[in-house]
């Protein structure tokens, strides 16, 4: 199974990822299995996101002017799986600057596009986060969300060492800083109303996609899905979006 089969993607999607863990690989990955199934995909970002590692293997567009960039892509796309990257510009750390809102809905409305994936908030290469106030940049047109996290982070230090704005984590759950991050306290943060599904859009579906899941952390990852279930996830992924295959398993409510 991929992971356009584990998150049931129809023919036309846009995908919002949140959180931390591992969200610009399954960006990346997401795009390379639509291409692969014949359809055209836009890798993106409503927040300032980075490329794929290694060789880049697709176009990048990069047009500061969201008119010449949308004229960029719509000729790249004209033959079916294809995909291109697209962004405003190139910020500090390599990072690619964001599309607005605006410019979203547009390329949601394109018939050339079947795939627009999207990353919707930073983490700072940490495995776990809980959003700021001024975050995740989610788009209304967003026809799924996923929630991101990684595997890594169990049993880890509640500290900026491997969380993303840790205070944040700890005012969602009742935790201390420093306290060991437990599958409890990620489902709690991923299911929150101010964690996971924040600016969630209505309408929008919502999903978990827990990353890095090795052997030696296959429990702990079941026992944060099946906590996520049981507060009304509907599905659940479990996966490690840089292997073959990259599903582990899917945990449904």
């Amino acid at each position: 199974m991929d992971l356009t089969d584990a998150l049931v993607l129809g023919e036309r999607e846009v995908v919002a990822l949140v959180g931390g863990g591992g969200k610009t690989t399954a960006m990346y990955r997401l795009c390379r299995e639509a291409a692969a199934r014949g359809r055209r995909a836009v890798a993106s970002g409503t927040a300032r996101f980075t490329l794929p590692p290694g060789r880049l293997t697709s176009p990048l567009l990069v047009h500061r002017d969201e008119s010449d960039l949308l004229r960029a892509v719509r000729p790249r796309l004209a033959t079916a799986g294809s995909w291109v990257i697209a962004a405003t510009g190139l910020g500090s750390n390599e990072r690619l600057l964001p599309i607005s809102n605006d410019m979203v809905t547009t390329l949601a409305a394109e018939p050339e596009i079947d795939l627009l994936a999207l990353e919707a908030d930073g983490s700072a290469l940490r495995p776990f986060k809980a959003p700021a106030e001024h975050e995740p940049a989610v788009p209304e047109a967003a026809s799924l969300v996923i929630a991101v996290v990684g595997a890594d982070v169990f049993g880890r230090p509640l500290e900026p060492a491997w969380v993303h704005r840790p205070e944040r984590v700890a005012h969602l759950t009742g935790a201390s800083l420093g306290d060991r991050v437990t599958p409890a306290m990620v489902a709690r943060v991923l299911c929150h109303e101010e964690g996971g599904r924040k600016g969630v859009p209505a309408g929008a579906r919502f999903m978990v996609l827990i990353n890095k899941v090795s052997p030696r952390r296959l429990a702990a990852a079941r026992e944060a899905a099946d906590l996520l279930t049981a507060s009304g996830v509907q599905s659940v992924v479990l996966a490690q979006a840089r292997e073959e295959p990259p599903v582990v398993e899917v945990r449904t409510a």
